[in-house]
Order: structure tokens, then C-alpha cells, then sequence
């Protein structure tokens, strides 16, 4: 288990992604939620060892996958080679500087991440640089409690009011199992 500015050790990655993970919550189930076309530019922000970049993949023009760890990067990149996605670029970024152009991401995904980032306000700021004119900020956290019992639970408003603090609107909170999918849009 992770918390705020610690992200998730690589070692862990196999309770990331694993047999079991893939049949209590299904990586391309929580994609298809996403609308994702074929002409969609979208980010991966702390993709691990890619458990949902090659379904993101399948959906997108191109998918920039973002981790902190370049232990988890390598273990996405392989996944990424064993499926022949050739449309996935790598990026080792804290957050606070990615090697992105300014304005050329629709969608930014994060799945329970952003609880471990730690200075949530840079970050954020370097999504709304990122991301096109009322680009997608979508982030994933678990708004109550389930199976994995230390698995760390948000609160809806809190979070929703610290990401609106940073030019984002929330369009929309999603229920999913014991996660919220809280659907941001960027602000102009």
C-alpha cells in the first residue's frame, strides 16, 4: 500500500497485475467507460506495469504511458512489446514535468494514483498544460471500502474540490464497484 507522495513500490507489481486482478475488475471493462476514439491522444499517468495501457492502447491513436518508476516502466514496456502495441510511447516523469507538448493530450488516466502523488497542485498544473482545450482529466480512487481492506479510501468531495481548485470542472462521478471514476474537463 502506497500513500501521499509515496508512489507504489515496483516489487509490488504483481498484485497490480495479476490473474485474479483481471477477473474482479477487468482492465478493457473500466476502458470501455472512457469513450476513448480512435483519434484520441491519451495518457497513462502512472501506468505501473501497464495493466490498462495496452487496452487504452487498442482504443487510442497513441497512448503516452507515465510512471515514476523506471522498474515499472520497463515491466509496461514488455507487455507492450508481448502485444505488438506499437502506438505507446514510455515517459519517466515525478509529474511536475513531462516531456509532453503543450496542448496535445485529450485524456489523462489516472487509476488509484493520484492518492500517491505528492504535490498534487504542480501536477495538476502540468495536466492542464498537457491537455487540449477542455481535455479530460479522468481519476480513479476508491470511495469505499471492499475486498482489499487497506486499500486507502477517498473522499468524493474533497478530492473533487481540490482538483476544481486547479481549473478543472468535474462533469460527472461515476460509481464502479468501490471505486468513484470522477470525469473532469479542463477549463479554459
Amino acid at each position: 500500500m502506497s500513500h501521499k507522495g509515496e508512489a507504489y513500490s515496483a516489487s509490488g507489481a504483481i498484485f497490480l497485475d495479476n490473474p485474479i486482478r483481471r477477473l474482479i475488475q477487468p482492465p478493457n471493462e473500466l476502458v470501455e467507460k472512457l469513450s476513448i476514439t480512435e483519434n484520441d491522444v491519451v495518457m497513462d499517468f502512472g501506468c505501473g506495469p501497464g495493466y490498462y495501457t495496452i487496452d487504452l492502447a487498442k482504443k487510442a491513436k497513441s497512448v503516452v504511458a507515465v510512471d515514476i518508476s523506471p522498474e515499472m516502466l520497463k515491466k509496461a514496456q514488455h507487455k507492450a512489446q508481448k502485444a505488438g502495441a506499437k502506438n505507446i510511447q514510455f515517459l519517466q516523469s515525478d509529474g511536475k514535468h513531462i516531456q509532453v507538448e503543450d496542448g496535445s493530450v485529450d485524456l489523462i488516466f489516472l487509476v488509484t494514483v493520484y492518492h500517491e502523488v505528492g504535490d498534487n497542485e504542480a501536477v495538476l498544473k502540468e495536466f492542464g498544460r498537457l491537455l487540449k482545450p477542455f481535455g479530460k482529466l479522468v481519476i480513479v480512487e476508491v470511495i469505499k471500502k471492499g475486498i482489499f481492506p487497506d486499500a486507502p479510501v477517498q473522499d468524493s468531495k474533497i478530492l473533487a474540490s481540490e482538483i476544481e481548485a486547479v481549473n478543472f470542472k468535474l462533469q460527472e462521478m461515476l460509481p464502479y464497484r468501490t471505486f468513484g471514476i470522477f470525469l473532469f474537463q479542463k477549463m479554459q
